[in-house]
């Protein structure tokens, strides 16, 4: 039986979830606050952290509000956690 996942790495495994894998399919450190039941802030700066650590990528939006999405190193670090 595998053990839970840790929060953060849940953090990356719902960006996978939401297929958010480009750019063009980012979301918002709202989105995935809201989905996880947890803080935006605390998300943020999750994805922030794996952003830093080469997982993940960002950018600000037209409407100013930033933007995730795993680049392949991240895809590459979810889809190793269940092999």
């Amino acid at each position: 039986m595998r053990e839970e996942l840790p929060f953060p790495d849940k953090v990356l495994q719902t960006l996978h979830n939401l297929c958010a894998t480009a750019a063009d399919l980012a979301r918002r450190g709202e989105e995935v606050a809201r989905i996880l039941q947890r803080d935006q802030n605390e998300i943020e700066g999750i994805l922030d952290k794996y952003k830093s650590e080469g997982f993940a990528e960002s950018f600000i939006d037209n409407e100013g509000k930033k933007r995730y999405y795993l680049n392949a190193r991240g895809i590459i670090k979810i889809c190793s956690l269940f092999t």
